[in-house]
């Protein structure tokens, strides 16, 4: 009688031991498949931020190039210490106007 009790428990125990395995593998499967899918969800983002930062990039290399093209002076305007073009006010002697240029 021992010997089938111990027999009927070892086989509990076996069976539970191979469930116990089965739900493992289940679960590192599933695991896989969710890391994957995340894996690939966050290389479409990757790609299209660096997309994004390509494009600001360019922009900002535009922005940033000295522009070639000189404007002309306004006749008469003068070019003062900080840089700006300033001409004589008509409407107030011994004050001047700032030359703005436009694009």
């Amino acid at each position: 009688m021992v010997a089938q009790a111990k027999a009927q428990s070892d086989q509990a125990i076996a069976a539970h031991q191979a469930q116990a395995q089965q739900q493992k593998a289940q679960n590192d499967a599933f695991h896989l498949q969710v890391k994957t899918q995340a894996e690939i969800e966050l290389a479409k983002i990757k790609a299209e931020l660096d997309a994004k930062i390509a494009v600001l990039d360019a922009h900002l290399k535009a922005a940033a190039k000295p522009r070639k093209t000189q404007r002309s002076p306004v006749p008469g305007a003068r070019k003062a210490r900080d840089g700006h073009h300033y001409v004589p006010d008509p409407k107030r002697p011994g004050k001047h106007l700032l030359v703005v240029h436009h694009a």
